[in-house]
């Protein structure tokens, strides 16, 4: 859908009243913008001459996406006005109609948004949103990093909720977004074209599904890098490892539930063989496999007390919850079998060089072929996994539409999986940062 964008210098009476239509649209629909929902009428007035007083006093730079003379999307961006951070500003009160959220409009706003910013000198960009919610999600895919979590953060209906502080250089984000929304223009003919043809021959879909999950290799982060070359860290490993653990534990619960939901025939029994080899590990003549997460975990000096308190990232729990959300709904059960048999366990699969990891620990942190089970036996039975998840995606994927939401569903696992690793890293280095500011004071 067309849409130009708009920098607001002053609000009237029309465009105070559509913000506010906006904002309302907003917070009965999802989004989070630190009002009531709705706003009080009591309220309404006194926020628009709040804007335009900011306006006027140049303390804000207000941003509006208009289809025709309709206002659908907003933004503020606030300049920090401290002598020492002046080359940072804050993007607050973003919202887009929710008839238009699923339109694909956001990258080439916020880009929009982003080229102001470094036209204007500001070189960082933060942020702070609700944790845990879609719009936490939303950020994250866009490559914005936590450096903050703030528990009770808004209170709602007598409710605590925590709050994410997020930021991303202005240059990378220009960078990412340019790459966005030339891939979203990409994806629309796609899109356009599916409509258009007929569904994909099986094999051609099939090589499709292979070829979206080894075009997206996570072994290529760089805190994975750091974990697995030069000298031993033994406490990133544990902290990735606990952070791992939290996707194991949940991993048998995907495959019931997809079970459960799964059409009868040969590709329901194989899921039991699946799900027999994950509670017993009878196949490859080992453990129960959250048993032999359990053993590397005691291996690499994590004990239990640790190892049960420990609690997922927000970038950790949102791979978490994606997939759970695909296979508990049968309707998407095309989406989840490709989320959790092809882009989940294809991340087994993948090497470092022409390593896998249980070939690489060993080398850095002297760990023997016991500690290591769990990565070996995956990463050898998961190669009949996948190849069993790209047949049953293939054959339950019954026309173009649903060829394409399994692609997208592979391609955002292992979007999630990189963002699992950003969250440990933007973590791990914050809590680095902190402990050598604390040594030097």
């Amino acid at each position: 859908m067309p849409v130009d964008y708009r920098w607001i210098t002053t609000l009237d009476e029309h465009s105070g009243r559509a913000l506010l239509e906006l904002y309302d649209d907003a917070l009965t629909s999802g989004t989070y913008l630190g009002y009531p929902e709705p706003i009080e009428p009591s309220e309404r007035v006194s926020i628009v001459h709040r804007l335009n007083d900011a306006l006027g006093e140049k303390r804000i730079l207000l941003f509006g996406i208009y289809s025709g003379e309709r206002l659908v999307g907003t933004a503020i961006l606030t300049p920090n006005k401290l002598p020492n951070c002046k080359h940072i500003a804050e993007i607050s009160k973003g919202a887009i109609h929710s008839e238009l959220r699923a339109s694909g409009i956001l990258p080439g706003a916020l880009l929009h948004v982003a080229e102001r910013a470094k036209l204007e000198g500001y070189d960082m960009l933060t942020l702070d949103v609700r944790a845990g919610t879609e719009p936490h999600s939303i950020w994250s895919r866009l490559g914005f990093k936590e450096y903050g979590i703030l528990h009770d953060y808004a209170r709602v209906d007598g409710e605590s909720f925590s709050g994410a502080y997020m930021y991303q250089y202005t240059d990378e984000l220009i960078e990412r977004l340019e790459a966005l929304t030339r891939g979203a223009s990409e994806a629309s003919s796609r899109r356009l074209s599916s409509r258009k043809a007929t569904m994909m021959p099986e094999e051609v879909f099939k090589v499709a599904l292979r070829e979206e999950l080894m075009a997206r290799v996570t072994m290529t982060h760089p805190i994975i890098k750091e974990v697995l070359s030069g000298e031993p860290n033994w406490e990133l490993l544990r902290f990735m490892t606990l952070q791992g653990y939290q996707l194991t534990k949940h991993f048998l619960s995907y495959i019931e539930i997809l079970y459960h939901h799964c059409p009868r025939g040969v590709h329901k029994r194989r899921l039991l063989y699946n799900m027999f080899e994950e509670e017993t590990g009878r196949f490859s003549s080992t453990d129960n496999h959250v048993t032999l997460m359990q053993n590397f975990i005691r291996a690499i000096g994590i004990d239990e007390p640790t190892r049960d308190a420990a609690q997922p990232l927000p970038s950790t729990k949102r791979l978490i919850d994606y997939r759970m959300d695909l296979v508990r709904n049968r309707y998407t059960f095309h989406m989840g079998a490709a989320a959790v048999m092809i882009g989940s366990e294809g991340q087994n699969l993948e090497t470092a060089a022409g390593d896998a990891r249980h070939d690489l620990l060993p080398r850095v942190y002297g760990l023997t072929a016991d500690d290591l089970s769990f990565f070996s036996v995956h990463q050898k039975e998961d190669v009949g996994h996948v190849k069993e998840g790209i047949s049953l995606v293939a054959a339950v994927c019954q026309n173009a539409r649903m060829q394409q939401e399994a692609l997208e569903a592979v391609r955002t696992t292992c979007d999630l999986f990189y963002g699992m690793y950003e969250g440990i890293s933007a973590h791990w280095h914050a809590s680095a940062d902190r402990h050598n500011t604390v040594s030097a004071a």
